[in-house]
């Protein structure tokens, strides 16, 4: 099993003169810094098409130094990577990616295989700063460095240069910043190449294009590439996420599956064919239904174990705890097997690479897309789509009936929702205020769905527990909660649409 520590770094370039500025003397540091040296070696993996690289992640096996094995790093701020590490496994084959490094790039390799890529050798002088009770606060290291990269048909190409690295341990910003000064006092200046690899490769990788920006005079195809796109790499970041098990990210994966669902549904035909559309579309929906049981068996878990807490009526609510715990620790234990199937199947490959091609097909395309008139069209028929089913879903006349057109307006307003911040640029102060008050107006939507899946579990767990009518007497009035708490909300469906339709009909004016 892997570790994984957080990362913050700085590169700089530096010339062979170059001289490492005194050190002495920065915030909270005590004496001179230590200093020692080391020489380390590392065997860089990536796919042919160095797919990893491109997202800005590194995988190598090193050896040398206090920590040697494999390191995975990954993107996580501005100076900052998360950087996952696995010892050295004596029977594990030393050039062989391990397993749970390679499934958990999946999404990022596309299941294409991870090869050496280069060779990086690096002599290092290092300096330690320490507080007065020696703990390591910063590392300042000045780095020689040898790659070496296959050439195709030509051998092996060397490239040498030298760097300097600072890495935060356990100082603050306040030091980074003030070894930072020194540095640039100094004449060393910060190295636009985000790791050693990146350098080593940079004319195979080639140029990063600036991002993509939109705003009041791009065209609305140009916003909808742009967001498409973002959310795309959004969903495959997230895909690591709950891959590594993190808090929220199957949440975020399937938020940004619907995200792209909405727009393609909203605007797809005019970006590319229908056809590809709607098996995007289908494909979209899948992945978000087979991720549904993990981030349901998360949400209600949670959501029950705390209404229980407020519940100080219910009689023996240890005993309902319990029950609950058992409950869905079972829907658990079988809910994240099927999301990593699902993940790791050939038909969320074909996905991905669906959306690749999608994006592609579009950004060379030249289709106009949308215009700005049609766009505004759009979100007035959209709104009176979500107004048609809030007003029916105020008018039920029984629970069932409200329960499936309250979810009938919920799936709709999200549609509206997503379409709004895809061309957000457009309209960007009209765009904001309305974005706030979806937020409101899908909160409610939100919690009153949540009260229906909540109804539906606690009956599944009373009728489940054969053993204890302590939990069931208990279950039952946790029931009656839930049905008093979606009533509640039902009542403010209408004011809250009222409230937010208003503000959102800028927009679209």
């Amino acid at each position: 099993m892997s570790t994984a520590t957080s990362e913050v770094e700085r590169k700089y370039e530096a010339t062979s003169e170059q001289q490492l500025p005194a050190l002495s003397g920065l915030p909270g540091v005590d004496g001179e810094p230590r200093r020692d040296t080391v020489q380390l070696s590392a065997l860089y993996y990536d796919t042919g098409e160095l797919l990893l690289l491109r997202a800005g992640i590194t995988l190598r096996r090193r050896e040398g130094g206090d920590d040697a094995g494999w390191h995975l790093k990954i993107p996580a701020g501005t100076d900052e990577r998360t950087e996952l590490q696995l010892a050295p496994d004596p029977e594990h084959p030393e050039t062989e990616v391990p397993r749970e490094f390679a499934e958990l790039l999946t999404a990022f390799t596309r299941g294409a295989a991870l090869n050496p890529v280069a060779l990086i050798s690096t002599d290092r002088e290092r300096q330690r700063l320490v507080d007065a009770a020696g703990t390591t606060l910063a590392e300042v290291v000045s780095d020689v460095v040898i790659a070496a990269v296959p050439e195709t048909g030509t051998g092996t190409d060397e490239r040498v240069w030298r760097e300097i690295e600072v890495e935060l341990a356990a100082g603050d910003r306040k030091l980074f910043d003030a070894i930072d000064s020194r540095l640039t006092d100094a004449g060393i200046a910060r190295s636009d190449a985000p790791s050693k690899l990146r350098r080593a490769l940079g004319d195979a990788v080639g140029g990063t294009p600036p991002p993509v920006r939109g705003n009041k005079r791009s065209a609305p195809r140009t916003l909808l590439l742009e967001y498409l796109a973002e959310q795309k790499d959004n969903l495959v970041t997230a895909d690591l996420g709950v891959r590594r098990d993190l808090e929220e990210s199957v949440h975020d994966l399937r938020v940004s599956a619907r995200r792209i669902r909405s727009v393609l549904q909203v605007y797809g035909s005019s970006l590319r064919d229908q056809e590809t559309v709607d098996e995007l579309i289908a494909e979209l929906r899948w992945v978000g239904q087979a991720l549904g049981p993990a981030r349901d068996t998360e949400v209600q878990w949670s959501r029950l174990v705390d209404r229980l807490g407020d519940a100080e009526e219910i009689p023996d609510r240890e005993v309902v705890r319990a029950r609950l715990d058992e409950y869905f620790s079972g829907l658990a234990a079988a809910a994240r097997p099927a999301a990593l199937a699902a993940l790791n199947s050939r038909r969320y490959l074909d996905l991905l690479a669906g959306l690749d091609t999608f994006l592609a097909a579009v950004e060379s395309s030249e289709d106009s897309g949308p215009s700005k008139k049609t766009v505004a069209k759009t979100l007035r028929t959209l709104s009176k789509s979500v107004h048609k089913r809030v007003r029916k879903a105020a008018a039920a006349t029984t629970r069932a009936e409200r329960d499936e057109l309250t979810h009938r307006a919920r799936k709709r307003a999200k549609r509206l929702r997503y379409a709004i911040e895809s061309t957000r640029s457009l309209t960007p102060k009209a765009s904001a205020r309305a974005q706030k008050k979806f937020k409101d107006f899908q909160d409610v939507l939100g919690d009153y769905q949540d009260a229906v899946v909540a109804r539906e579990h606690i009956v599944a767990a009373v009728a489940e527990d054969q053993h204890s009518a302590e939990s069931s007497l208990g279950l039952g009035m946790l029931l009656q909660r839930e049905l008093d708490r979606g009533d509640a909300l039902a009542a403010d469906l209408k004011p809250e649409w009222k409230s937010a339709k208003k503000v959102a009909r800028k927009v679209w004016k």
